[in-house]
């Protein structure tokens, strides 16, 4: 089974300013506890583009991550309302693809600098270039490990929807209604 994943990750150290955001847009979803100054979250939305209506309401800086192992991956970043990154590499077709429609690439690496990691060879991470990449260690995994992110692997608002709320517990997982 290939790997779908799609989360969101708001910049703080507070889970319930994720929850706030959450009802704020409307929306309901799981959202994880804090780790490495980001909350990530997934939501249960099937209506108009949810990062428009999160954006709306978004109190500071949050990611959309996408990875769809046997497809693309892409990653947006927002500041408030404000779309700031966005970046797709798409290879369901009989080639790559890489859009970079907003690359700001100097935003990223305050992002990653800020976690302490390395940012030498970002654009040859994106352009799919760099020598560390492989099957178990695909770009979108080495940006989100970079950036700070630890619920990017086989999350989804369908992946959680498996999960009992006592388990949720377990995993420091609200469910929001």
């Amino acid at each position: 089974m290939s790997e779908f994943s799609e989360s969101y990750h708001l910049k703080t150290l507070d889970q319930t300013k994720a929850v706030t955001l959450l009802r704020d847009s409307e929306m309901s979803g799981y959202v994880f506890g804090e780790q490495n100054g980001w909350v990530s979250f997934v939501i249960d939305y099937r209506g108009r583009n949810a990062n428009d209506v999160l954006s709306e309401s978004n109190p500071s800086l949050f990611i959309h991550y996408v990875y769809l192992e046997d497809h693309m991956w892409s990653l947006k970043i927002y500041e408030k309302d404000e779309l700031v990154f966005d970046y797709k590499a798409d290879w369901a077709g009989e080639s790559l693809v890489i859009e970079k429609d907003l690359f700001n690439l100097p935003y990223l690496e305050n992002l990653i600098l800020a976690q302490g990691n390395p940012i030498g060879d970002l654009e040859q991470i994106f352009d799919f270039k760099d020598s560390k990449l492989s099957y178990e260690n695909p770009p979108a995994y080495l940006i989100a490990q970079r950036i700070g992110l630890t619920h990017y692997e086989w999350v989804s608002s369908d992946h959680l929807s498996g999960y009992n709320s006592q388990q949720l517990e377990e995993m420091d997982v609200l469910y929001v209604e």
